[in-house]
Formats: structure tokens, sequence, C-alpha cells
């Protein structure tokens, strides 16, 4: 019974840690970001993880990011959907997509970063700290 128990409770807990991805996300995301592993995360580091974020993105390594090439690369469209079906534009990538003609180029991934820096740089001190990296991150 005392292992059943044990047991259960373990499962139990893995459940919990599992149901809740986002912590887990934003702390590998932040330690993904923080190259030097100082603990923050410098304007340096967002524009080095934003360009390595346009050649995950840039399938076809055009130099640029059309939407489908980024609803391929996060894979937004469900395994169970026609391929090419449609699929609803996420506010990042309208967020990076400025000029709004459906194509993200590496200036507007950059910018759109910057953007993200500012805001999440509460005190103006030039980095991102773990408490400032809130989601939706960099």
């Amino acid at each position: 019974m005392k292992i059943l128990n044990t047991s259960f409770l373990a499962g139990v807990g893995f459940a919990v840690f599992f149901a809740n991805p986002v912590s887990a996300y934003e702390e590998s995301r932040f330690l993904g970001i923080d190259r030097d592993a100082d603990g923050v995360i410098s304007q340096a580091e967002t524009e080095a993880y934003r360009e390595r974020l346009f050649k995950e993105y840039d399938l076809n390594s055009d130099g640029r990011v059309e939407y489908e090439e980024y609803v391929q690369a996060e894979n937004l469209r469900p395994v169970t959907a026609p391929a090419h079906s449609e699929v609803p534009v996420p506010d990042e990538y309208r967020e990076m997509d400025s000029d709004g003609d459906t194509i993200v180029t590496l200036d507007e991934i950059k910018a759109a970063g910057v953007k993200r820096f500012k805001m999440l740089d509460k005190n103006n001190d030039g980095k991102v700290s773990k408490e400032e990296f809130v989601s939706p991150g960099l």
C-alpha cells in the first residue's frame, strides 16, 4: 500500500509539473538567450537571439520569413489539418511584421526584439533580469 501511495504521489507531482510548462519554458528560454550566463540578458544577447530566431523561421534561407514558413517553424498547424490550411495570424507574427506585408525581414524581427527589450527592462539599466523576464519574453 505504501508503494502504491508513493507511486501515486510521484505521478501527481509529475502531472502538476508538466501541467504548468510556462514557468519551465520561460526559464529555459531565458537561459538560451543569456549566452554568457551572467544572469541578465543584454541588448547584444537579444539581437543575437533574434538573429538565431530568424534563421530558424527562414526555412528556405531566402532572407525573409513568409507567414507559411513561420507556421511550419512554430508547428502552428495541427497535424490532422490539411497541408496549407489556414492558420490565424498570432500577435507575435503581427508584432514582427511591422509593415503588414505578411513577410518578416531580419530588420523587422530585430526591431521587435528591441521593442520587447525596452518593455521588459523596467529599471532601464540596459539589461533584462530574470525578474523582469516575463511572458512573452524576447
